[in-house]
């Protein structure tokens, strides 16, 4: 039996030793940049820099929108619609809102939507009350176009990412549903681009 057991093992551990042999020196490099939505991203411990073109070149084909209840200019990418609503009493503007949509298939995939209440003041207090409602790990202060705020995560039947500002003692909110990560970078891009007059 033992004369029988000891080859086997034998050829166990060569037959590793040779499958491992071939796929480090002839299995290629996993160390490398892959191309993913369209930016270069690590896989593993790559050797060389990240590469400068390639992968899917970024086009600046984003639209110009004007929300001017609040002095607002700033862009969309391609492939989402903008539309604004608004309430007013008796002409006047109460609420001022615009909404960012995407839609695939009649489905919305992605909606940013912005409300501004230009007759209702606001203080830093209104920032702070702003907080509760947020998850405390997801926090972070935040100046978008000039203008300081707070960002994070609201939790529960309506989750969603906002961002608030104190714009001219107003309050200004940004929200992102769904809040995906992928979703949340879009929200970022366009909050870039936020410029106020």
């Amino acid at each position: 039996m033992k004369k029988i057991v000891i080859p086997i093992i034998l050829g166990v551990i060569l037959a590793s030793f040779v499958l491992l042999s071939i796929r480090f020196f002839a299995g290629g490099d996993e160390d490398n940049w892959i191309c993913v939505n369209n930016q270069w991203v690590k896989h593993g411990n790559p050797k060389s820099s990240k590469p400068q073109s390639g992968c899917g070149e970024v086009k600046n084909d984003s639209q110009p929108q004007t929300f001017s209840e609040a002095n607002l200019s700033f862009k969309i990418p391609s492939g989402t619609t903008f539309r604004k609503e608004i309430a007013d009493d008796a002409g006047k503007i109460r609420v001022a809102s615009f909404y960012v949509e995407k839609k695939i298939n009649n489905n919305f995939t992605y909606t940013l939507y912005g409300v501004y209440q230009p007759n209702k003041e606001a203080t830093d207090d209104d920032l702070k009350l702003a907080k509760k409602e947020m998850d405390p790990k997801t926090i972070k202060d935040v100046t978008v176009g000039g203008y300081k705020g707070i960002e994070g995560l609201i939790l529960g039947p309506k989750t969603r990412y906002i961002t608030v500002l104190l714009k001219n003692n107003r309050l200004f909110t940004v929200s992102t549903i769904p809040p995906t990560q992928e979703n949340k970078i879009l929200t970022d891009q366009i909050l870039a681009t936020f410029s106020f007059k």
